[in-house]
């Protein structure tokens, strides 16, 4: 990274940071703040963080299909921190719509780390991330912390890494203890706000394989010499389509077997 730049974007992480804090009072992203590249983007992501001085339950990643990152632009998958201030746990929860103007909620399915993945030469694989990790049935608030006009696909890719994976909050439901051999790339979940129509499901080669987003995410990263820890929690991407919600709506994340969760925005 030039040396040049990073004024530059240490002011958009200092922007998309204000942005949190002030969740209503969206950062204007003039192109000369964009990140050039994937590392630009994580030094923003990174000095956001740095700068909010949060405590965090874990990682988040999205992008973690094949054909999600063909359909929205991204070269690799895309992780951002899960802030302890925006996370809440169990099936039923009145949250205030002022942490979440404009955002939108979709289901995910998470998990709860039982074991330490420690930095090693070889990746982790999906089949050990299995033994280590218990299910945990999640929606994802997500939104964005900037404005942008006329930015292409590879630019809002990497100011969407810059602002911490488009990640604001999450639910997570209660623990499923026996959650192996479920077919999660086929496994249905009824997404509603309100009375409104359910939301369609990723499915198949849309949606990704859990334990292999997990693996990545760790993979990823240990390259960037972050290490996780016994409790912290990673999700692993929409199995959904994101639905938008407003003051007064009520989320239901019906998981059918897995568990339910039940959210009123107020």
């Amino acid at each position: 990274m030039e040396k040049t730049r990073k004024p530059v974007l240490v002011e958009l992480a200092n922007m998309l940071a204000n942005s949190w804090r002030d969740p209503g009072n969206l950062a204007n992203v003039d192109s000369r703040f964009f990140p050039l590249n994937r590392v630009e983007a994580y030094f923003v992501q990174d000095c956001m963080y740095e700068v909010l001085q949060q405590d965090m339950v874990g990682w988040k990643v999205g992008a973690t299909s094949a054909r999600m990152r063909e359909l929205d632009g991204h070269e690799d998958v895309i992780p951002g921190r899960i802030f302890q201030s925006r996370s809440y746990f169990g099936v039923y929860h009145n949250l205030p719509i002022k942490y979440f103007p404009s955002a939108r909620a979709e289901a995910e399915f998470a998990f709860q780390l039982t074991a330490k993945p420690h930095l090693r030469q070889k990746p982790w694989t999906a089949s050990e991330m299995e033994t280590m990790m218990v299910l945990h049935p999640a929606i994802e608030i997500i939104g964005n912390r900037f404005k942008l006009e006329d930015a292409k696909k590879a630019e809002n890719s990497l100011m969407t890494i810059a602002d911490n994976g488009g990640g604001i909050g999450f639910i997570f439901g209660d623990p499923v203890e026996d959650w192996q051999g479920v077919d999660y790339r086929q496994h249905p979940i009824e997404l509603t706000v309100s009375d409104g129509t359910p939301a369609d499901n990723f499915l198949g080669e849309m949606r990704c394989v859990p334990e292999q987003a997990a693996a990545d995410l760790v993979n990823h990263l240990a390259s960037r010499g972050y290490e996780l820890q016994i409790g912290d929690f990673i999700s692993t991407g929409a199995a959904s389509v994101p639905q938008p919600f407003s003051a007064g709506d009520y989320v239901h994340a019906n998981f059918g077997e897995l568990g339910e969760i039940k959210v009123t925005f107020e």
